[in-house]
């Protein structure tokens, strides 16, 4: 498992265990031990352990979010200038990327469209793992900046239904050593 992979696992492992607890401190809070008084209800203490409840979650959810910014992938090799360009065409049912061959260790931009219907251009390597995906609109460019570390054959896969050849639609390009 690469470490990005593990690290998130870890992070949302810990989210769920706290969720856990929460529902459990709430699950507590609402079915107290011994009796409970007929007609004294204190909405006041209710709506305050509302607030304080709603604080809580919003509170993890932003930590949640905070803690799992810095595993997005998009743009974190992104350089300003050097960058290898790749122009990827899909059509149906398969790619056209020009060129075939780049180098490791450089950013390079992929400029990706399509010819007719909307494809998912996604890049994974040897490990099967998807290192990013980026989506082939008709009449419309999309960038994306990634550098290969590891030299190597990446297969590149179609994620998005296009019609009955979308099985077929692969590809791969290769990334040479410096």
């Amino acid at each position: 498992m690469n470490p990005t992979a593990f690290a998130i696992t870890v992070i949302y492992s810990v989210a769920c265990v706290v969720a856990l607890i929460a529902i459990l401190l709430i699950w507590r809070s609402t079915h107290g031990r011994g009796e409970r008084p007929g007609d004294g209800v204190d909405t006041e203490k209710l709506a305050h352990g509302e607030k304080a409840w709603f604080a809580i979650v919003v509170a993890a959810l932003g930590a949640l979010l905070l803690a799992t910014l810095p595993f997005i992938p998009y743009g974190d090799t992104a350089a300003a200038e050097g960058q290898q360009q790749v122009s990827v065409e899909g059509f149906q049912f398969g790619w056209t990327i020009e060129p075939s061959t780049i180098t490791a260790a450089t950013a390079t931009r992929f400029t990706v469209t399509a010819t007719k219907v909307t494809h998912g251009f996604a890049v994974y390597n040897d490990d099967n793992v998807m290192l990013f995906q980026i989506q082939a609109i008709p009449g419309h460019t999309s960038h994306i900046v990634h550098t290969f570390d590891e030299p190597g054959r990446y297969q590149v896969v179609c994620l998005e239904f296009c019609g009955v050849g979308h099985h077929r639609m692969l590809s791969t390009f290769t990334v040479e050593p410096v």
